[in-house]
Parts: structure tokens; sequence; C-alpha cells
């Protein structure tokens, strides 16, 4: 295996600017492609074809993972006073994502 998880690039979720069904698009203009993300993920975890998983989601530390290229991708959620808490936020990302058919490894 190569040196694919020596390094990644970090997000805060105030970096998603649009969520569409080929993928996202950040606020530096870099797009998160889910079908890049999902042979990613097939070639680093030895997948099977379903479910769809483009990444993982880390529900104690807050953050998700894409398994973009050429380095993964972190989104990062922090709490925030008088807001839904870090896991509703994920929640309700993951279920955007899902609407178009992809999904998070726990």
């Amino acid at each position: 295996m190569d040196d694919y998880f020596a390094d990644y690039n970090a997000y805060s979720e105030d970096g998603i600017v649009h969520i569409l069904p080929d993928g996202m698009e950040l606020s530096d203009g870099r797009k998160i492609l889910f079908d890049e993300c999902l042979q990613n993920f097939r070639r680093y975890s030895e997948n099977l074809p379903e479910p769809k998983y483009i990444g993982e989601k880390d529900t104690d530390d807050g953050s998700i993972i894409f398994y973009c290229s050429p380095r993964p991708v972190m989104i990062k959620f922090l709490p925030r006073f008088l807001s839904k808490s870090v896991l509703q936020r994920m929640d309700a990302l993951e279920k955007e994502i899902n609407a178009y058919g992809y999904s998070f490894q726990l």
C-alpha cells in the first residue's frame, strides 16, 4: 500500500458550498467527486460493490473522511453555541449524500 493516508486536506463544515449529485464543491473551489471517492474507497479497503461507501464517518471525532484523489479530505464538524449538535449536522450531511446513492462506513 502506498502512502495515501500519510496526509490529508482538512476543512470545517463551513467550507462546503454545494452538494450536488456527483460531488461537493468547497469554498476554495475544490470539488469532491463521489465516484472518485468510491473507487478509492474500494481500492484501499477492498470493499465489495455495495454499499457505495465514499469515506468514513467518525462520530467520536466529529469528522468525515472522503477518499479523494490524490489525498483524502476531512470535513470537521465543530461544536456551536445555540446550534444543532455535531451529530445532527453530520447526519444531515450524510442524508443529503445518501439521497444520491452514496454512504459512509462507520
